[in-house]
């Protein structure tokens, strides 16, 4: 699997935003253990302002310091989990993402050691996990519901693994990693068939603010399950 993941990403080259000035980068950790090929996860405290115990890849906000997107990447990695830039091998980069408060969010892939312990900022990180890639590839364990703009509809896609909800734009880019890695189409809708694909709508993305009609769904009996 991480070999086919190597070459299908070694083909990628997306297409870059280059009218927004709000930049944030994230890194999708891959580590060969127990048999599989994992990611690794991270949940944030509780008591962030920003997102706070929603699960995420590691990253966040460019500084001005930054020499670039890549750098940012690792260094918000080392400061939330201890992992140290030399201990990655960077073997791509997936499409550009926007966040939900409009930051043109770069996300890079990188092979970790399996041997690897996490050292979690309490400030920033409340656990870090890691989970089989080949779990996002079962329909079984997944959700999705809709979420209005005043110009489109996204749909919203959720994983749950041992309590943890993995949703959003981390899901997005989990589906992505295994369309562009290895293939992979899912036996649900990965886009809203009305509207233009995340893809689309990032690399479009100016600055306005999207408008929303309603708020996703959050209880089980509202879920719109795709199987």
């Amino acid at each position: 699997m991480l070999n086919e993941i190597m070459r299908g990403l070694a083909d990628h080259q997306p297409l870059k935003n280059t009218q927004m000035r709000k930049h944030a980068s994230v890194l999708i950790p891959l580590l060969e253990c127990e048999g599989g090929l994992h990611v690794m996860l991270t949940q944030r405290s509780r008591e962030m302002r920003s997102h706070p115990g929603q699960v995420s890849f590691p990253g966040g906000k460019q500084d001005i310091d930054d020499a670039d997107s890549l750098h940012t990447a690792l260094r918000e990695t080392q400061e939330e989990i201890g992992l140290h830039p030399e201990k990655v091998e960077i073997i791509g980069s997936l499409d550009q993402i926007l966040s939900l408060h409009y930051y043109l969010v770069t996300p890079f892939v990188g092979l970790i050691q399996d041997d690897f312990v996490a050292v979690p900022n309490s400030d920033e990180i409340e656990s870090v996990f890691k989970v089989p890639l080949a779990f996002f590839m079962k329909s079984d364990n997944h959700w999705s519901e809709e979420k209005k703009t005043t110009s489109s509809i996204m749909l919203v896609h959720h994983f749950e693994y041992q309590g943890f909800d993995i949703w959003g734009l981390t899901a997005k880019l989990i589906l992505r990693l295994l369309e562009v890695g290895l293939g992979h189409v899912p036996d649900f809708p990965v886009h809203h068939p009305d509207s233009p694909t995340w893809m689309e709508r990032t690399l479009e993305y100016c600055g306005e603010e999207l408008v929303f009609e309603s708020e996703p769904l959050s209880h089980p009996e509202q879920r719109k399950v795709h199987r």
